[in-house]
């Protein structure tokens, strides 16, 4: 028996370490763990991994509590799966948060951390409503609720948070409350109108934040421009599906699996374990269309501003924007420029770099190509407007951005 009270590591020092790794590879967040978990492997050595391909909410496999290795890291979701995994009596290391495996350790999001992460990111954006849509009885959508209203505390006008429905007695898991979500967006439509314009409205995780903007376009309710939703995960297939595309937390993922398996080491070798769940910041934030925007409470120009999104690639001039928007030109000129602190002109020209900047990244379309896409009649006109708002080349910026590879 080693000193934490569990098994003793099986063979001697010179054999690998066997490590069994029960984290869903089914969403960005379990596939992020378990790449810092590689990353680990590959810098220290001395592990044998077996990693268990599984989706959020799925059983265990049938043979665990046969397998005999050394420990395991896991992403518990349940007392029942915590359960079946302690009966191992193996070093455990969790990366959910939920349920702290005896005498293991526990990482999990800095929840804390997310929420002002997110309220700065819409304060800047000049927003003085604000709105929290989760999942009710979902562990880590509520904590994220509550430290929201803490961060936004003496700085919002307003603070809702959707009433969202509790789907079961006991235990509400995330797959269950998503899937129920999808048949909500008549209530959720309903619940966005009601919000005071214009409004900022964090999700507790990118399934929710697309069901947000589901809602918005169902109940009439333009996205950005008078609803600005920001989601958590940053998992690129949802949030690129989403429309808008959406903008989204990076949580620090890759940070969590490569810490939690020093962790598993350090407990394989005897260490004991750290007295408090330890909590890893966000890494950053993605911002796509979902937030790109300023709060604008003059009807107009956010009209405006809803316009030129939509059509700006399309060679969107000033004049057209006119028609559109029952002001004269000076009017809307003086008025754009309270609201957002530019012009019209050099709003459209925004956009249109901001496409070329995500074509470029994530495209191998030719300059042609992408200039007939945002707007300009040749390559070498977007080219000299590319450097002149961008400070660079395309090629140079595409290169810049380019992922390595190796």
């Amino acid at each position: 028996m080693s000193s934490n009270g569990l098994c003793a590591s099986r063979g001697t020092r010179d054999l690998p370490k066997r490590v069994i790794l029960l984290i869903e590879s089914s969403r960005a967040y379990g596939r992020n763990c378990l790449l810092g978990v590689a990353d680990y492997v590959r810098a220290h050595g001395g592990w044998q991994v077996l990693q268990v391909e599984r989706g959020l909410g799925e059983r265990l496999p049938a043979g665990l509590a046969a397998w005999r290795g050394d420990g395991v890291i896991a992403r518990i979701e349940s007392a029942r799966m915590a359960d079946e995994i302690a009966r191992l009596r193996l070093p455990t290391v969790d990366l959910r948060g939920v349920v702290r495996p005896p005498h293991g350790a526990t990482f999990d999001a800095d929840h804390e951390a997310i929420a002002r992460l997110a309220a700065d990111h819409f304060l800047h954006r000049g927003f003085r409503h604000f709105a929290y849509c989760g999942f009710a009885g979902v562990d880590f959508s509520d904590k994220r609720d509550r430290a929201f209203r803490a961060a936004l505390e003496g700085r919002a006008a307003s603070l809702e948070s959707y009433a969202a429905p509790r789907r079961a007695r006991g235990q509400v898991t995330v797959l269950q409350s998503e899937a129920g979500g999808e048949f909500e967006s008549a209530r959720l439509a309903a619940w966005l109108r009601r919000l005071p314009k214009p409004v900022a409205v964090l999700a507790c995780n990118d399934v929710r934040g697309r069901q947000v903007l589901e809602a918005c376009s169902q109940g009439g309710v333009p996205a950005p421009e008078e609803a600005a939703v920001l989601g958590v995960d940053d998992d690129q297939v949802i949030c690129e599906l989403s429309s808008p595309p959406l903008s989204s937390i990076r949580p620090a993922a890759h940070r969590i699996g490569f810490e939690g398996a020093a962790m598993l080491d350090r407990l394989m070798a005897g260490g004991a374990p750290p007295a408090e769940v330890v909590l890893i910041a966000p890494q950053g934030l993605t911002q796509r269309q979902s937030s790109d925007v300023a709060a604008v409470d003059d009807p107009d120009v956010a009209a405006a501003l809803a316009f030129i999104r939509d059509h700006a690639g399309g060679g969107l001039r000033v004049a057209e924007l006119l028609q559109r928007v029952p002001v004269s030109r000076s009017t809307l000129e003086r008025r754009f420029r309270a609201a957002v602190g530019r012009s019209p002109a050099a709003e459209i020209e925004r956009v249109r770099m901001s496409r070329a900047q995500a074509l470029l990244c994530d495209t191998d379309y030719g300059l042609e190509r992408i200039a007939r896409l945002t707007g300009y009649q040749c390559a070498s006109q977007f080219a000299a407007a590319f450097k002149r708002c961008v400070k660079t080349t395309p090629g140079a910026f595409r290169k810049a951005q380019a992922v390595p590879r190796g």
